[in-house]
Formats: C-alpha cells, sequence, structure tokens
C-alpha cells in the first residue's frame, strides 16, 4: 500500500494549529516538515512522529509502534513511532504532540560543521 496524498494533505490540515508544515516525498512515503526540519513520517497512510529520551515514555503510554524497515536482512529501527488517530484527529492535541516531536528533532539535529 502507498501513501495516499489525500492523507498526507489530511496531516498537514490538522496541524494547522501547530504550524505550517510541508510534505515532501521520502522512500515510498512523505517526511513531515517545519521550517525544513523532518520531526515526522507518513508511510502507507501511518503517521510516526520523532522521538528522543524526553518523550519515548509518552508514546510507550500509547501503545505505540516504532518504525521500522529491513535493509540486507536486517532490521533497522528508526526513532519514529505512531500516533494514534483519536490523538491526530484533535487539532490541538495533535499540536501537543507535533510540538513534542519537533523539539526532540531540534534535539537531534547536528549542528553545522563551519569551514576554516
Amino acid at each position: 500500500m502507498a501513501t495516499s496524498d489525500e492523507f498526507a494533505q489530511w496531516i498537514v490540515d490538522q496541524l494547522s494549529e501547530f504550524a505550517d508544515v510541508q510534505t515532501k516525498r521520502l522512500f515510498g512515503g512523505r517526511a513531515v516538515l517545519k521550517d525544513n526540519l523532518n520531526f515526522g513520517l507518513i508511510f502507507e497512510d501511518q503517521l510516526y512522529l520523532k522521538v528522543d529520551d524526553q518523550t519515548l515514555a509518552n508514546f510507550h503510554e500509547l501503545d505505540s509502534q516504532q518504525f521500522t524497515y529491513d535493509k540486507g536482512g536486517k532490521t533497522i529501527y528508526v526513532s519514529f513511532w505512531t500516533i494514534p488517530e483519536n490523538i491526530i484527529e484533535d487539532k490541538e492535541e495533535f499540536a501537543e504532540w507535533a510540538r513534542k516531536a519537533f523539539d526532540a528533532a531540534l534535539r537531534a539535529k547536528k549542528p553545522k560543521v563551519k569551514k576554516k
């Protein structure tokens, strides 16, 4: 199953309380971006938000699932986790979760190396 344009647009619409976000194609899915920083993934009409050590417990409480993919016979685990549709449907609550994911993405962002 591919990621549908309609689902991706619905996610963008639901995030209007949070910020002006965009999506862009990414390996058969979509990246969800704010200020050109990826804080979400959409694959097969499932949304995953960026998670780090500060937010992981919140996602465990929701019984979220971690995004994984297979590469060379190995399962690769990525720091993006599912969020239930009932949260996505509530724009205010979804905005809070999106802020947490964006903050996690900011914390994970590597500083640019200055050229001499």
